[in-house]
């Protein structure tokens, strides 16, 4: 099933993809200029067991990721935003916590998804608009592999 922002945002996750209640939920950030997006990515994951935050805007996401950088274990960031782009975001995300976990949510094409991947460092990306079930899986693979240059 392949998902966009402008689709019902009710999902059922695979009996596979729930974490079992004794883990510990990982918390996410999910920045992105569409709302309707955002709110597919709670629906999303929630039921996975991640405890989702949203921001529309990427300056105020970096306001609240400043405050208290060490919660987010992940970030879902948009590439191509108004107020301030992903690169820009990456960096300053980076910055302020250099072990945050970071996928590239994009419409870009394949290449220039691999581009950004490569040039920024970037644990992952998923392209959109995804499959619900490839994008789960890329997000438990991130967040289980070891941090960016730690072997």
């Amino acid at each position: 099933m392949e998902l966009t922002g402008n689709q019902p945002t009710t999902i059922a996750p695979a009996p596979s993809t729930v974490l079992k209640a004794d883990t510990t939920r990982t918390c996410v950030l999910a920045i992105d200029d569409n709302t309707d997006f955002l709110q597919l990515l709670k629906d999303m994951l929630e039921p996975c067991g991640f405890e989702v935050h949203t921001a529309v805007n990427p300056v105020k996401a970096l306001e609240v990721f400043q405050r208290d950088k060490e919660k987010y274990q992940l970030i879902l960031l948009d590439y191509y935003m108004p107020q301030l782009d992903g690169a820009k975001t990456f960096e300053w995300l980076r910055k302020l916590n250099p072990k945050v976990k970071v996928i590239v949510c994009s419409g870009a094409d394949e290449l220039r998804l691999r581009q950004i991947q490569s040039q920024h460092k970037i644990d992952a990306y998923i392209h959109k608009p995804f499959r619900v079930k490839e994008a789960i899986e890329t997000i438990h693979r991130v967040v289980r592999q070891p941090l960016h240059g730690v072997n």
